[in-house]
């Protein structure tokens, strides 16, 4: 499982052979996309860019861009 951990991490899902994998920001961990609920992917979505957000504000403040 280490393999597909790495793929989805970085590219943020896969589809492989018609399932399609998501990687899961709220638990750190890939998940199956027909297991997961709307709410869930929201969540997810949330923190992926809560953190692409904090992120971008910290080099912004330390006057880096």
């Amino acid at each position: 499982m280490g393999g597909l951990r790495r793929l989805c991490k970085a590219y943020g899902g896969l589809n492989f052979n018609g399932v399609e994998y998501l990687w899961d920001y709220t638990r750190d961990e890939p998940r199956l996309k027909s297991e997961m609920t709307k709410a869930e992917i929201a969540a997810s979505e949330k923190a992926k860019w809560k953190a692409v957000m904090d992120n971008y504000n910290k080099h912004k403040d330390d006057g880096n861009t």
